[in-house]
């Protein structure tokens, strides 16, 4: 088979490595739950480029680590624990790849793929049409999902069931935010969508943070004065948290998916545990970590056909010998949904 392997770390891609070298990869018999994919779609996630900057490609059980998290695969031959649901020759499945696959360099930019069945959902009837859009079951849907199950154990849409709650969702236009605008809309709540140029989607209220000197004092003003129940951030402004006192309820919430370069170490000591007497923010704030499941995929592909999530946004897809210049794209801040390759050609 093809893969990308991490041969370096640094700061920047380089265009002018080869094209992904040929491995020679023997076809052991599946055992277990395991599932044998011919991938067929990676997506690719900021979380990818984290990864690979902070554990290292040296370490021994690393050798030649392959890269991705996301995967939209055909299965070629089930284990037999495998439930009969994926286990048919020819299924298409999808889902993400948990820590452990990731540590172990074991990633999705490859043409084959083995992975738990506890990991996947059959893609549903409605996308096979189109898979590629599967990707979103990955770690971009089953982080949306993470962030509404944990904003409802918190109480916020709760009690009100999402109706009239107002809330604000930082980076509207990326991958997950993509993903939580249409399902919080669709439940009936006010979403306030933060991105550039105006393009958030189907969200109530838009805020072109590019237009906006004080972003932060425009959020205040708009909305009236601690009005907000929720404040999601998918960017990782840490500002946002810092000056939500002007627009949050003193009893709503905060949640925030990216740790940063600290990897959430910074944001959790600062804002999660730091206390208001010793300067901290006098909101609730949590970060998260989301780890991947098949239960997971299968929630979001619930949502799909409900209606609630009318549509997996892909901002670009490019070919397996194009993968640096994805990377570039999700590195840029600026894809409008998924990153996704296309493989196996």
């Amino acid at each position: 088979m093809r893969a990308w392997t991490v041969t370096q770390t640094g700061l920047a891609l380089d265009p002018h490595r080869p094209a992904p070298s040929l491995a020679t990869a023997a076809a052991a018999a599946v055992t277990g739950n395991d599932l044998l994919l011919r991938v067929r779609y990676a997506g690719l996630n900021p979380a990818d480029l984290a990864l690979m900057a902070t554990i290292p490609s040296w370490l021994p059980w690393r050798r030649n680590p392959i890269a991705g998290l996301d995967f939209v695969g055909e299965v070629l031959a089930a284990g037999p624990s495998t439930p009969a649901s994926v286990a048919k020759p020819g299924t298409l499945v999808c889902g993400a790849l948990g820590v452990r696959q990731v540590f172990f360099g074991a990633g999705t930019l490859a043409e084959v793929l083995v992975v738990p069945a506890d990991l996947v959902a059959a893609v549903p009837q409605s996308l096979l049409g189109e898979p590629r859009a599967a990707v979103g079951l990955g770690v971009t849907g089953q982080t949306a999902a993470l962030v509404l199950r944990e904003a409802e154990a918190e109480g916020v849409g709760r009690v009100r069931r999402w109706k009239g709650v107002r809330v604000l969702v930082n980076g509207a236009s990326g991958g997950v935010g993509s993903v939580l605008v249409q399902v919080l809309k669709a439940r009936g709540a006010y979403v306030v969508g933060v991105c550039s140029g105006g393009e958030c989607g189907d969200v109530t209220q838009v805020i072109d943070y590019t237009s906006h000197r004080d972003l932060y004092g425009y959020i205040a003003e708009s909305a009236q004065d601690h009005s907000l129940d929720l404040v999601v951030d998918c960017v990782g402004d840490s500002d946002l948290y810092t000056r939500s006192p002007g627009y949050l309820r003193p009893d709503g919430r905060f949640l925030s998916i990216v740790g940063g370069p600290s990897q959430g170490i910074y944001p959790f000591l600062m804002h999660q545990i730091r206390p208001v007497i010793l300067g901290g923010t006098p909101r609730s704030y949590k970060i998260l970590g989301m780890g991947p499941s098949g239960t997971g995929a299968r929630e979001v592909a619930g949502w799909i056909e409900k209606g609630d999530l009318k549509e997996v946004i892909v901002d670009s897809e490019f070919t397996m010998d194009e993968v640096t210049t994805a990377y570039e794209r999700v590195a840029s801040k600026r894809a409008k949904g998924k990153v996704v390759v296309r493989m196996g050609e």
